[in-house]
């Protein structure tokens, strides 16, 4: 009597082989589907740092485009695509003195003028070649259609520009 009280209750089981066995059989319990809200803490940290990684990136890309290097490439681009030796030169320059007093409003490379401009365009490990430096210091005041033009590409001069800012500003 104390086992029936533990024990839960189950038919007998018949042995009888008139008797249909399926009978005895109960449908199969099919658990509840799985809910899509709110989802597991792994897909919650995923979503976090997901989110992290992508105000970081928005924010890293803010600061270079407050960058002196960043401001003064695109002031220079924008004449540079024209093709123009003459007016390339002359925004190089233009832009170059810009980035030396920004860095330093007494700096004194910024007055060079002429072979003393040149000189110190061409310095250092990253410095100018030598007659695209040239170029540069008389760019500002030559003419339209000057003769020194011709013998300067325009496209090594807008790289080597590029490169100065880069590594200078």
């Amino acid at each position: 009597m104390a086992q029936d009280l533990i024990l839960p209750q189950r038919p007998p089981v018949s042995l009888d082989p008139a008797r249909d066995p399926l009978t005895d059989l109960r449908d199969i319990h099919i658990p509840d589907a799985v809910p899509f809200w709110p989802p597991a803490p792994g897909w919650l940290a995923v979503a976090g740092l997901v989110l992290a990684l992508v105000l970081l990136v928005a924010f890293l890309e803010w600061r270079r485009r407050q960058t002196l290097a960043y401001r003064a490439l695109q002031a220079f681009a924008a004449v540079a695509r024209a093709g123009d030796t003459r007016a390339t030169g002359a925004a190089g320059a233009v832009v170059i003195r810009r980035i030396l007093l920004s860095r330093d409003p007494h700096s004194p490379a910024a007055a060079f003028t002429g072979e003393a401009f040149a000189r110190f365009l061409g310095a250092g490990a990253k410095g100018m070649p030598e007659e695209l430096g040239r170029f540069l210091a008389v760019a500002p005041y030559l003419p339209p259609g000057a003769p020194e033009a011709e013998a300067i590409d325009c496209k090594a001069l807008a790289a080597a520009v590029r490169r100065w800012i880069r590594s200078h500003a």
